[in-house]
């Protein structure tokens, strides 16, 4: 049994009945450090359609695992001044009633009123923040405990080495899911997907990687075999997937191969729109030359010729 700071697995609700949660809490419960799901709806966006929410009541009451909330939209569709006081009283009320553990944030402001009005709450800050650079850390220090890295840099060993070096809290890596590192459609995307008059949001990219299907491999995405090349630089692991993880089977293959190191292909960790979408292997030695690489993506074709390399011996 691992003790409760080895509990390192961030993992997402999904809306499944009580029984799937207490299979989750057997099987991987000493390695849970929270379930995480978006405040309500109303209050903020989340960058993501509206999921459903039918079991989670259910959830909550039953304390069966530790629970944090996200709130992490890309833009605020008002003030901060003006939201603050409803989302503390929202705070307030699932830390009386939950034993709510943590918040994931998106903007510094509001972090910084929910750090004064809740000095106890563990704050970490949203892969949202894009935060990649020194500069950044010193804004960020004195209100955050935690920090998703930029999914831009997970691919970036010089830049994860800076991040452990500089930040003194913990830091925490999403590992199944992102967009491309420097997706130039991000903002517009995400404020479509969480906008409630856009009736099935697609992907804004899908024309650009039907091009050039090579780049789905610069993703940040790191699969459970390649953790081990860049463990020095992380404390906690997040699984995204709130939308692409909703099946229980495909929830409880990741996850425990996340956990035990299994090996998987890219196309089956639960990505989204711009994540490798077919068999295609990640072998080690191309995926730690990644971590290193110049990202000259203009000039350099090892990514190209390896996507037409291995699609042409599974087609």
């Amino acid at each position: 049994m691992e003790s409760a700071a080895a509990k390192r697995f961030v993992i997402p609700y999904v809306d499944q009945g009580l029984r799937f949660w207490e299979k989750i809490s057997v099987m991987f419960g000493s390695h849970i450090k929270e379930v995480y799901f978006p405040i309500q709806e109303s209050l903020v966006g989340t960058g993501r359609p509206a999921l459903a929410d039918k079991h989670l009541p259910e959830f909550l009451e039953s304390g069966i695992l530790p629970v944090a909330l996200l709130i992490n939209p890309v833009v605020l569709h008002r003030p901060v001044e003006e939201l603050s006081g409803l989302i503390t009283e929202k705070i307030e009320f699932y830390i009386k009633s939950y034993n709510i553990t943590g918040v994931t944030i998106s903007n510094l402001a509001l972090a910084g009123i929910l750090r004064a009005s809740f000095p106890d709450l563990h704050l970490t800050a949203s892969t949202l923040m894009e935060i990649f650079n020194e500069q950044q850390l010193v804004m960020l220090s004195e209100v955050f405990d935690c920090i998703v890295p930029s999914g831009r840099v997970l691919r970036n060993f010089k830049t994860l080495k800076m991040l452990r070096r500089k930040f003194n809290g913990k830091i925490r890596i999403m590992v199944n899911e992102s967009c491309l590192p420097s997706c130039v459609y991000r903002t517009q995307h995400f404020f479509e997907m969480s906008n409630h008059e856009i009736k099935n949001p697609q992907s804004l990219c899908s024309a650009l990687l039907n091009q050039k299907p090579w780049l789905r491999l610069t993703g940040g995405w790191i699969l459970p075999q390649h953790l081990h090349l860049i463990k020095e630089f992380y404390d906690e692991i997040k699984l995204s997937g709130r939308i692409s993880l909703q099946k229980d089977d495909r929830y409880f293959t990741v996850l425990d191969s996340y956990i035990n190191g299994k090996s998987l292909y890219p196309h089956e960790i639960g990505g989204g729109p711009a994540s490798v979408n077919t068999l295609v292997p990640i072998e080690e030695d191309f995926y730690s030359y990644t971590l290193s690489c110049k990202k000259d993506c203009l000039t350099c074709d090892i990514c190209h010729n390896y996507w037409a390399i291995h699609k042409a011996k599974y087609e």
